[in-house]
Formats: C-alpha cells, sequence, structure tokens
C-alpha cells in the first residue's frame, strides 16, 4: 500500500492542522494509503492529543522549525533543521515512502526532504501573501522556493484561486503543477464521533455554565474563534465592539473569545484598558466548538489576510451572521450583504457599520444566516474537496 509521509507544522490544533488531519482520515478510510504523522518535537498544545484520540499516533517526533518573518531568521532556520533533515532522511529510507504531504508554506522541512529523496511531493498552501511588511516568505528565500516548487515531482495544493493568483504574483512566475481545492467546514457531527463523550460533556459543560451565569435573554452575542495571533486584527475588533457598547448603552450586547496563542496577554490587557471585563468573555481553546457556536448571533472574522476562513464556514453550518474580511478566499464565493457582510480591515469604520448593522437588525441575521448556509449547501464542498484529493493521490498508487 501507499505510504504516505504527512509533514505537520505546529501542534496545535486549528485550521491547517484540522485540514491535514481530514485529508489523512479519507486516505486510511478509503483504503488508499497508509499515511505517517511527522511532527515538530514541542509542547503538546492540542493537536497531539487529539490525533491519539481517534488513533492516530505520530510516526515520529523531531524537532524542526519554520522559516517566516527576516530572512536571517529563515537561515538559521534552515541551519537548526539540518540534524532533523538528516534524521528523517534515514528514517523514510527504512520504512520505505512513496509520497511525502507537506502541511503550510512556511514548513520548508517536508519540500527539502522530497528534494534529497527525489519523492513525489505534495504542498499545502494555507497562507495567504499580504500587502505590507509582514511576509510569509522572506524575499531572499525566493529562488529557493521556486526551485522546490517547480520540480517535476512537486504538486500545490492552493485553497482558493485568489490566494493561487497571489502567490504566483508574490513568487513571480506561474505555478502549473497545482490544483486549487476549497476546503469544506467539517461537520459538528464528526468531531463528536471522534472525540469521547466524556471529553465534549466537559467542554459542553464548562461553556454552558459560564454563559447561563453572563448571557440574558435578549443580549446580541458576538463571537470570535481561532487563534490569538496579530493577522487576526483581533486588538481592532474589541475596539470597534467598545465603541459600538457606548453609541448604543441602552442595547444588551456581549461579545465571547474562544482560542489561544502569543496575542492572549496583549487581549486581556485590551479589555482591562477598555474597560469590557464584564462584556467580553474568553473560553480555552478545545476540539468541540458546538456549545461555542451555540450561543452567537454574529461571528465575525476581520483578519487582516484570510486565505480561506474554514471556522467561518464552520459558523455559516450553524446558521450564525457572518462579518468577513474582504482578504479572503470566501469571496469567492459569499456574496456581500446576501451571504455576509465583508469589511475592510484597513478601514476600522467599516467593521463598526457592519457590527451596528447587524445589532440593529435582528431580521436580516437571521435571513442572512439562512442564506449563506443554503449556498453553502448547494456548491457540495464535501464532495468535490473529497474527489480532488483522492484523484490527487491515487495517481501515486504502488502495486
Amino acid at each position: 500500500m501507499l505510504k504516505v509521509i504527512f509533514i505537520g507544522h505546529r501542534d496545535l490544533y486549528f485550521g491547517a492542522e484540522s485540514v491535514m488531519l481530514r485529508i489523512i482520515l479519507l486516505l486510511k478510510n478509503k483504503g488508499i494509503a497508509e499515511p505517517l504523522l511527522v511532527l515538530p518535537k514541542s509542547v503538546d498544545d492540542g493537536f497531539s492529543s487529539h490525533c491519539k484520540l481517534i488513533d492516530i499516533i505520530p510516526a515520529k517526533v523531531v524537532p524542526y522549525k519554520l522559516i517566516g518573518g527576516s530572512l536571517f531568521r529563515s537561515v538559521l532556520c534552515l541551519i537548526y533543521n539540518t540534524t532533523a533533515l538528516l534524521k528523517l532522511g534515514l528514517y523514510f529510507r527504512k520504512i520505505r515512502g512513496n509520497v511525502i504531504y507537506t502541511n503550510t508554506s512556511v514548513n520548508i522541512i517536508g519540500p527539502l526532504l522530497s528534494w534529497l529523496l527525489n519523492l513525489p511531493h505534495i504542498w499545502h498552501f494555507h497562507e495567504q501573501p499580504t500587502p505590507g511588511k509582514f511576509k510569509w516568505i522572506p524575499s531572499g528565500l525566493f529562488p529557493l522556493f521556486r526551485f522546490l516548487i517547480n520540480r517535476k515531482n512537486t504538486t500545490v495544493i492552493f485553497i482558493s484561486r485568489t490566494q493561487k493568483s497571489l502567490w504566483e504574483k508574490e513568487f513571480g512566475f506561474q505555478i502549473k503543477n497545482s490544483m486549487v481545492a476549497y476546503t469544506p467546514a467539517s461537520k459538528m457531527s464528526e468531531t463528536a464521533a471522534a472525540v469521547p463523550s466524556a471529553d465534549i460533556q466537559l467542554d459542553t459543560v464548562l461553556e454552558s455554565t459560564i454563559t447561563s451565569h453572563i448571557l440574558e435573554k435578549d443580549t446580541v452575542t458576538f463571537g470570535y474563534l481561532g487563534s490569538y495571533t496579530r493577522s487576526k486584527n483581533l486588538l481592532s475588533l474589541l475596539s470597534v465592539y467598545a465603541k459600538l457598547k457606548t453609541s448604543y448603552p441602552e442595547l444588551k450586547t456581549r461579545m465571547v473569545f474562544k482560542g489561544a496563542g502569543e496575542l492572549e496577554s496583549e487581549i486581556v490587557s485590551q479589555i482591562n484598558a477598555l474597560g469590557l471585563q464584564n462584556n467580553v468573555t474568553l473560553f480555552p481553546h478545545s476540539t468541540e466548538v458546538f456549545p461555542f457556536f451555540n450561543q452567537l448571533d454574529v461571528f465575525v472574522l476581520p483578519s487582516w489576510f484570510e486565505s480561506w476562513g474554514l471556522v467561518a464556514l464552520e459558523a455559516i453550518e450553524q446558521r450564525k451572521a457572518l462579518i468577513l474580511t474582504t482578504h479572503s478566499g470566501l469571496t469567492e464565493i459569499l456574496t456581500n450583504h446576501t451571504d455576509c457582510l465583508y469589511t475592510d480591515p484597513q478601514q476600522e469604520d467599516t467593521l463598526y457599520k457592519a457590527m451596528e448593522y447587524l445589532l440593529l437588525h435582528p431580521e436580516h441575521r437571521i435571513d442572512m444566516a439562512n442564506h449563506a448556509y443554503h449556498t453553502l449547501q448547494g456548491l457540495n464542498l464535501d464532495t468535490q474537496f473529497e474527489r480532488a484529493i483522492v484523484s490527487l493521490f491515487k495517481q501515486y498508487e504502488v502495486p
């Protein structure tokens, strides 16, 4: 059977990790391949433990790092990864792996391994280039990336046509050996089936108990779910929410966050500085998200950039009204003012107006949520995604 080595990029369990795990389970359940998971050595931040719960045990855990930020930092990363490259190269030769799958564009160890071992490589890009100073990949590494992408047996998976076009513009060439695969939202029932009921009940009880003490029946609840990183524009979201509360003190509103990340301390400081301690609640990150979505009226994703926006699709699956950044691949399938409200992250006032509108028009929250739900159902992304992934991996089948 085909042996596919999946090179993960971190131990946090968010969008990119859930997509990789979805592909692993798809190949395993259909008998297409024997998936072997490799993760960087780090503190267990959720992904490893979740994998073990569904009987996906990492085959190898070694120390390696991601590129990003400055060229100097990225070069240090390449040097640091040398030992891991040697260890994984020997390991892959021993187990006779057939294909390497790399999760995210900044995970350089996968493409380097596939080149050194002369193995077919599938590179799943989840990040999206963005204007401004921030760069996922420093321009000094572009020649290396062009070389690795242009290898005859490398296929790049993009998650939207917009993302593909932006990366081609960034690198300065057309990436021919590639495909676009829209990622569907994970079903809440899939999570429930994968995780033991005791763990789900614990999350549900914790969240429901806290919520029952802080929310009143006529409270309008805005929410965000995901990683606490600067790219998510969460400090602006808090500022806008504070302005909204000042403008409409007579209306009962609340904001809830669920997630984890390096920006958490700044988020707490911002909440305190704005005097929102009694209006904003932070829930700990967990794999069970149904109780979180269940309490929302409006889901807000105001990121500086979202190559896709998987968590937004999950909100739509739960029939929640959606406010979404314009810098997202979801602009290809969702219509402004019909399926969602788009806001420009560079113009904070557009976020305020969107939140204000949905606060004052409850009937439009319902209509928009229902329309987006039916739009998503009509696209049948689950079937399209599975067909694309199965077709891609089947071309590497061995006798």
